[in-house]
């Protein structure tokens, strides 16, 4: 789960749970059908409105909200529209409209007919989201005048000019059948969506965002495109561009591309349906197929923009908290639980606080069931402390400070804030945590966590009224109309990550111990600093037998050491501002550390403290075994884990004994089960070493002192392991045809997958790369995404990849889809048209002009984020290749044929004959 300042889950995936859907969605349109004649508006002026906190707000005549949030230090740019209708402003009959018009959006418009084909070779970012009360659009790329140009003339023309066809619907609504039926495979998910059903009687908040699917099959296209021209509208929509831009440029840009289009004459359908008081508790018993039970409460609570909302945002923190909240101590400490979690969704009219716990397979939930509505209804037994508020505090607005950071996550953020009403709120609302007391916090638990407010879901099992009135909170004219936020975050130097310049800046030193040191300084937004360490470690002989042990050995670092609990560890990195991940993978340690410049000193020295002297405590081993466990449970019936399983047990050609060797479900959780803190310390002691580490480092720092600072803190660390890599090893079959029965699942997964005798270093790599491109690495665009997903609508994912590396000497291509069981015969037979249509016909000159501009712009738009350049560092030194060799690369897929890539495809992928893997309930 995201705990991230602003919501429970950000944006999107939030709504996941409820059905909100995510969508990177573009397709072919063949011809425009549909030439809406826009109406100039009257007046085209782009009027200032306000600033704050660096986001400049204006207005056009014809209503659009336009805000611009500038950060020349990134070479990229955000923009992002927020339409403020979501699943909420469906009519019945018409449930999950709002979802499948964002899916139609992407079939062109009048002046845009294939914007699919310029999302590749423009290399953008892009996605889409619906959820309850907004639906946003978005395209991330490389900074450039045109492309801006280009995306912000799309989407005023998508506005309104939309040229989807009633074919078209028919053919997409296969794919949201499908989307709904991968939902419907996770049982957490509809256990929510069921639970929220039954909390709301008449708002709309309690229908799920994918909608019926009877009315997704059923309802007339006329409706679908009345839905579109009611709320498709520039008044309706608010406009965020984010990142490096001309400002001056971009409002002539905005006033020419938006300013054109009218503002409707019937104003815009206010709702006003209020959920009544709840007035006694609701029960869900959901019964599926499926391995590891759950139990959920729902409580109602007031609107996100309610005064209450900040109490009740750090109660929810309080309870939530990972390494300190009551849930994690009181259920998962205490083996009540595997797991357990809380969250809220902070919305418009009104909000819910959901608490989840996970029981352990076979488990008899009712103690669990009891116990979580005791964390949350019993809080007057155990009355909130300062400490518990000081702490949720801290947390929140270290999260918050640092996601403000990222220009781009606050312009994805603020849709959230703009479906509310005002995109101020954001920062508000940040104060208003601040402003918290203990006192607040104990109030709204004892006047919102009560039995009458409460909706129970399980996943397998009053004589005199009290009850909670959601108040409605105050206007947002009036409650910001004085407000002009905090102090804007400090810019970070406008300096783009290519090679020339890393070069040219790049400090590098072998420490003796052996350990490289990468450093790249570079001021950045907030004055913060990303550094990573991958220390390589162990032998097959070493790690033989604990390949269970070293998949807990990284996370379990952060557990507590000899001077800190986990805890007190949480408590230290609030207090620093900072963020540390520790991980391990066979025969690796990773370290990550998110800082800013004015902590990096002391978060390296507690980084050396924690990696010097964990004592991995028992309790907190026993909680990640368990949870750990209950995964593996819940696989047993997953049907992409049971293909994946099918694939590795088919496929592994690890000797037995081999630590990479291929495990059943079975193996691995009697392996976990066996695991002792002893066993970990051992493994940890044997096995930590820098000694063929690798550090890389990009921030203002000098390279110098923090390489003094790393080794005070970690030069010690050299314990004389044998390191040996293991390579990959891979049966090279063809032919398999394997499949596993996953009872009640309405959906299936497929992989195909075969042996590839090629890794990066290799002269048809690149070829065979782009290839790829064409053929399969796009749900939409590509060759068996249109077929699959966008023709045939038998696929809602569907896609093709090359997994290898410069250090193996083979490597697998794969293609998967998820499918109806009955489909997916057709399926793998569409997959086998598209290769012989490849091999007979090969590709189109246009095709590979779009692949190799979309894999140049792909590779900028990655190396402008910062926090991506440690791992280029540590990858590059790694298998020994020049920084300059990105450019080559570059050079060498721009000069790529026609030929290069037909005679690489026909050559790696189209000479096999396909292994099929495939798992779902196909009785």
């Amino acid at each position: 789960m995201n705990n991230r300042f602003v919501s429970f889950i950000s944006a999107c995936a939030a709504g996941l749970l409820l059905g909100c859907t995510q969508t990177q969605t573009n397709h072919v349109i063949d011809q425009p059908i549909i030439n809406t004649v826009v109406k100039p508006a009257v007046n085209t002026e782009l009027t200032y409105v306000r600033t704050v906190e660096g986001i400049e707000e204006y207005k056009l005549s014809n209503g659009l909200k336009v805000l611009l949030l500038q950060d020349a230090a990134q070479p990229k740019t955000l923009v992002n529209i927020t339409y403020r209708v979501g699943s909420v402003h469906e009519k019945y009959g018409e449930t999950g409209m709002a979802h499948l018009l964002e899916h139609m959006l992407f079939k062109g418009s009048t002046n845009y007919p294939e914007i699919e084909n310029e999302f590749k070779k423009r290399g953008m970012g892009i996605n889409a989201s619906t959820w309850l009360d907004r639906t946003n659009y978005f395209e991330v790329f490389e900074t450039n005048d045109e492309s801006l140009a280009w995306a912000l003339g799309m989407e005023a023309d998508r506005m309104v000019n939309a040229t989807f066809t009633a074919e078209e619907l028919k053919s997409e609504m296969t794919v949201v059948r499908n989307e709904m039926e991968r939902g419907e495979n996770n049982p957490i998910r509809t256990l929510l969506s069921r639970m929220s059903s039954m909390a709301h009687l008449w708002h709309n908040y309690g229908k799920s965002t994918i909608g019926a699917r009877s009315d997704v099959e059923n309802f007339p296209f006329e409706k679908l495109r009345a839905f579109y021209k009611t709320h498709y509208r520039p008044d309706n929509a608010v406009l965020t561009i984010a990142g490096r831009f001309d400002p001056e440029h971009v409002k002539t840009l905005v006033k020419e591309k938006f300013g054109v289009l009218a503002k409707p004459e019937a104003p815009i359908e206010s709702l006003y349906t209020v959920e009544p008081t709840q007035d006694g508790e609701r029960i869900v018993n959901l019964r599926r197929v499926g391995d590891v039970p759950w139990v959920g409460l729902l409580y109602h609570i007031p609107s996100g923009l309610h005064k209450d909302a900040a109490a009740l945002r750090v109660l929810q923190q309080i309870l939530a908290d990972a390494s300190r909240g009551r849930l994690k101590t009181d259920i998962v400490d205490t083996q009540l639980g595997t797991a357990a979690m809380a969250f809220s969704f902070m919305l418009k009219d009104s909000s819910q606080l959901y608490l989840f716990a996970q029981g352990s397979k076979d488990q008899d939930t009712k103690q669990l069931e009891l116990e979580l509505i005791k964390q949350a209804e019993h809080i007057k037994d155990k009355p909130i402390t300062n400490d518990e508020v000081t702490r949720a505090q801290t947390t929140l607005l270290k999260q918050a400070e640092m996601a403000l950071r990222d220009v781009q996550g606050v312009g994805m953020e603020l849709s959230e804030y703009i479906a509310k009403g005002d995109y101020r709120h954001l920062f508000y609302f940040r104060d208003l945590v601040q402003a918290v007391t203990a006192a607040d916090v104990q109030r709204v638990a004892e006047q919102y966590l009560i039995q009458s407010n409460r909706t129970l879901g399980r996943f397998i099992p009053t004589v005199e009224p009290k009850r909670a009135d959601i108040p409605q909170p105050a206007s947002l004219d009036e409650l910001l109309k004085d407000y002009v936020g905090q102090e804007v975050a400090a810019a970070g130097e406008v300096y783009d990550n290519n090679v020339a310049n890393i070069t040219a800046r790049l400090r590098q030193q072998t420490w003796a111990q052996g350990t490289e040191l990468m450093v790249y300084p570079k001021k950045l937004r907030g004055e913060e600093i990303h550094l990573q360490m991958v220390f390589p470690t162990g032998s097959p002989k070493t790690l033989a037998g604990h390949v269970s042990a070293f998949s807990f050995l990284g996370s379990q670092v952060l557990s507590g050491n000899t001077q800190y609990t986990k805890a007190q560890i949480a408590d230290k990195l609030d207090a620093l501002k900072s963020n540390v991940s520790i991980s391990s993978r066979l025969g690796e340690i990773y370290v990550g550390i998110t800082t800013d410049k004015a902590h990096l000193q002391a978060v390296v020295k507690f980084v050396g403290e924690l990696l010097s002297n964990p004592t991995f405590p028992a309790g907190e081993l026993e909680n990640a075994k368990r949870a750990s466990i209950s995964a593996l449970e819940q696989q047993r019936n997953d049907p992409n884990a049971q293909a994946l399983q099918l694939y590795r047990e088919a496929m592994n050609a690890y000797p037995i004994g081999h630590p990479k060797a291929v495990q059943t479900i079975d193996e691995k959780i009697a392996g976990i089960q066996a695991l002792t803190s002893a066993d970990l310390a051992a493994l940890y002691k044997a096995h930590i070493t820098i000694n063929q580490g690798y550090i890389a480092v990009v921030g203002d720092v000098n390279a110098s002192a923090l390489s003094v600072q790393l080794q005070e803190a970690i030069g010690h660390l050299t314990t004389p392991v044998e390191y040996q890599y293991m390579p990959a090893q891979l049966h090279d079959k063809q032919g398999l045809v394997l499949s596993k029965q996953t009872p009640d699942k309405s959906n299936a997964n497929l992989y195909i997958i075969n042996r590839l005798d090629i890794n990066p270093k290799h002269p048809d790599y690149m070829a065979l790369n782009i290839a790829n491109s064409i053929f399969g690495q796009d749900t939409f665009s590509s060759r068996i995404g249109k077929r699959i997903r966008v023709e045939e609508g038998y696929s809602y994912s569907v896609r093709s990849g090359l997994s290898t590396s410069e250090l193996d000497e083979h490597g697998v291509f794969w293609a998967m889809a998820i499918a109806a069981p009955e489909n997916m015969p057709n399926v793998i037979q569409a997959y086998k048209e598209e290769v012989a249509k490849v091999v007979q016909n090969g590709f189109t000159q246009k095709e590979l002009d779009l692949a190799i501009e979309g894999f140049v712009n792909s590779r900028k738009r990655a190396w402008a984020e910062d926090a991506a350049i440690p791992n280029v560092l540590i990858d590059s030194k790694r298998i020994n290749k020049s920084l300059a060799t990105y450019d080559a690369e570059i050079q060498a897929v721009q000069a790529l044929t026609l030929t290069d890539i037909h005679n690489a495809f026909k050559q790696y992928i189209a000479n096999k004959d396909i292994n099929v893997f495939q798992a779902g309930d196909f009785k």
